[in-house]
């Protein structure tokens, strides 16, 4: 589904509004082309536990969801889904909602599915959708069937897709998440990942009281040092106490010249004493003249990277990344932020060179500027920040909703 068909959808607003004592959404859902209700539609608000099936006339209501800028999601099968930007508290009148049969499938359009895909890629899809930390070892996909997979004509880039919504179980913080997948790719060029969807969280239930203490405090440990934890920390000026000390980045690439593996050598005469030797080196001229900034410290870095990385020496306070306007934060950096988390190691096989008692790190670059913080440390456009390091890493074994708080914030 293209993200053309996700925003396309009509609203109409009526029916007078009885109450907003708390932040609610209500509204019906029905069919674009003979406006008959869609009986037990989906409707829920992406990347939270808020959501429910409509009734048998499409009606649907969800009480107390959170505030700010949130994703309803909408679905029915055969028709399209869609997402859409909501405020419940602006919203003065319940919502009519129409769903448009899925012109793909309307339209027989056929994408050529790898025959042989679930079995060349499923490891390198689970890898990247699950994740490799401890937590995500307790994450099952309940139904990987679904998948299916393409590949871009020069098989440069890889698509992934599903026929239904993923069931994940998380055993590790106790949900199970219905995972509506947009879309996956992955560039065999660049090594590089992008996926989004849409996420419904429902919190398991049981009676041992040791298993409810290990997800209580598994959620805890997931949530802090996480980025709705910094980005939260952030907008209330308190990246000390939350444990963050966060710098600039330079990330410049590299330029080589050659030069004589031993230079040449003359005396105060200018006699020369020894010859330059004929075997030469490759010296990284990017590098010398970062290094001789003072105000400036490099970071470790794979030697097959094509980067220098170095850091300000100064950390840099919680001003320096976003923007107020009309009092709402908006994200926006220069360069790159590299961010400390001080009270939580990294898990050793994440460490650079096995080091134990690594702090976290994390690397994150702003694709677009000026990106809106709500108020519970979620961004409202997650895809505008690329997170490399910790938060590169951390997929669905870490992956808490929207309305998740913890009780020692």
């Amino acid at each position: 589904m293209t993200f053309k068909c996700i925003i396309k959808y009509i609203i109409y607003l009526c029916f007078p509004l009885l109450s907003f004592a708390q932040r609610n959404i209500e509204g019906r859902v029905i069919s674009g082309d003979d406006r008959k209700p869609l009986s037990f539609a989906n409707v829920f608000i992406s990347n939270s536990t808020k959501g429910q099936q409509a009734d048998d006339k499409g009606r649907f209501k969800l009480t107390n969801v959170p505030a700010g800028v949130l994703d309803l999601v909408v679905s029915f099968i055969g028709y399209e889904t869609i997402s859409i930007k909501i405020k419940a508290d602006t919203l003065r009148k319940p919502l009519l909602i129409m769903l448009s049969p899925d012109a793909i499938a309307l339209q027989g359009v056929t994408v050529k599915r790898l025959k042989n895909g679930f079995e060349r890629y499923y490891p390198l899809f689970k890898e990247h959708f699950l994740g490799r930390t401890a937590f995500s070892e307790f994450c099952i996909l309940k139904n990987p069937k679904a998948l299916w997979f393409s590949l871009s004509d020069d098989e440069s880039e890889l698509t992934i897709n599903a026929d239904e919504p993923l069931e994940i179980e998380n055993r590790a913080l106790g949900y199970t998440i219905k995972y509506d997948l947009e879309e996956f790719k992955y560039s065999f060029s660049q090594s590089y990942v992008t996926y989004y969807g849409f996420p419904f969280f429902q919190e398991m239930t049981t009676k041992n009281e040791k298993k409810q203490q290990r997800w209580h405090e598994n959620r805890e440990k997931a949530y802090f040092g996480s980025p709705q934890h910094f980005f939260k920390s952030a907008i209330n000026h308190d990246w000390a106490n939350a444990g963050y000390k966060v710098y600039t980045m330079y990330r410049e690439e590299k330029r080589f010249f050659m030069v004589p593996l031993f230079p040449e050598i003359k005396d105060s005469l200018g006699n020369i004493i020894q010859h330059a030797a004929k075997a030469k080196k490759e010296v990284d001229s990017t590098d010398i003249i970062l290094s001789k900034n003072s105000w400036l410290h490099k970071v470790p870095n794979p030697k097959r990277s094509p980067y220098v990385q170095y850091l300000h020496k100064l950390p840099l306070d919680e001003n320096c990344i976003f923007d107020v306007k009309n009092n709402l934060p908006y994200l926006n950096f220069e360069n790159y932020l590299y961010v400390f988390y001080e009270r939580e190691f990294e898990e050793p096989q994440f460490a650079d060179l096995g080091k134990k008692d690594a702090p976290q790190v994390s690397i994150l670059t702003l694709l677009e500027p000026r990106t809106l913080i709500e108020s519970t440390g979620h961004l409202v456009n997650p895809l505008a920040v690329l997170f490399e390091g910790r938060w590169g890493i951390e997929k669905m074994g870490e992956f808490l909703p929207i309305d998740y708080e913890p009780e020692s914030f």
